[in-house]
C-alpha cells in the first residue's frame, strides 16, 4: 500500500518561505522518546523490497530522501548509472541543529560497496555547514552512482544539537536505504549485511 506525504516546515522562523518535500511513502513514524523509528516504505506483501523514497527520524531530526534515475547524466556502455537525490532534513527539535557532516553509501547488483562522505551538507551545498532553527528545515540535492542498473543507496547526516541540559551532541541523523533502479520499481534490499 503506497500514499503520499509532504513535509513543511513546522513554523516560519528563518524568515523563508517554507519549503516542501513530496514523495511516496507506506507510513511515517515519529518518535516520543527520541528514539529511532523506522518508517517503513512499500507493499506491506513484499517487505523485502525497497522503493525510491525514504522517511527515517533520529532522536527527532528527520529526513526524508527520494532518487530518481538521471539517464541523461549516466553511461551505460560504462557502466555507470547515475540518481539524483533530494533529501530535506526537518528539526523537529526544541532548539536549533547544524549539519556539519554527511555520508553516503551505495551497493550495486554485483555487491561493490561504495562510501562518499565529507565535511558539510554535500551535494549542492558542498562543504558548507547549514544551521537549521528549532522547526525549520531545508532541501539539499545531489548525485549517487553505481555500476549496475539496480542497487541501494543509504547514508546519515552529522548534526551537532544541544540536549536539554546544555550539552552538545553529535547525532547521525540517518537516511534510510532507498532502492535505485532503472525503471523506477522497488529492489530488493542488496547491503552486505541485509543478506
Amino acid at each position: 500500500m503506497h500514499g503520499s506525504f509532504q513535509f513543511e516546515t513546522l513554523r516560519a522562523v528563518s524568515g523563508v518561505v517554507p519549503s516542501m518535500f513530496n514523495a511516496r511513502v507506506g507510513r511515517l513514524a515519529l518518535s516520543p522518546t527520541d528514539s529511532l523509528e523506522q518508517a517503513p516504505c512499500g507493499e506491506p506483501a513484499r517487505g523485502d523490497m525497497l522503493p525510491d523514497t525514504s522517511v527515517r527520524a533520529t532522536r527527532r531530526v528527520i529526513v526524508g530522501a527520494t532518487v530518481e534515475r538521471q539517464p541523461e547524466r549516466s553511461d551505460e556502455v560504462a557502466g555507470v548509472y547515475r540518481w539524483a537525490y533530494d533529501v530535506q532534513i526537518n528539526n523537529a527539535r526544541d532548539q536549533a541543529i547544524t549539519v556539519v557532516a554527511h555520508r553516503w553509501m551505495t551497493v550495486d547488483a554485483d555487491g561493490a560497496v561504495k562510501e562518499m562522505n565529507g565535511l558539510g551538507v554535500g551535494g549542492n551545498y558542498r562543504s558548507k555547514e547549514i544551521e537549521l532553527p528549532a522547526g525549520d528545515a531545508f532541501r539539499t540535492k545531489g548525485i549517487l552512482a553505481t555500476a549496475t542498473p539496480v542497487g541501494n543507496a543509504w547514508g546519515a547526516y552529522t548534526v551537532r544539537a544541544q540536549t536539554a541540559g546544555g550539552d552538545e551532541v553529535e547525532i547521525d541523523a540517518e537516511v534510510g536505504v532507498v532502492g535505485l533502479s532503472t525503471d523506477g520499481t522497488p529492489v530488493a534490499d542488496l547491503r552486505p549485511e541485509a543478506g
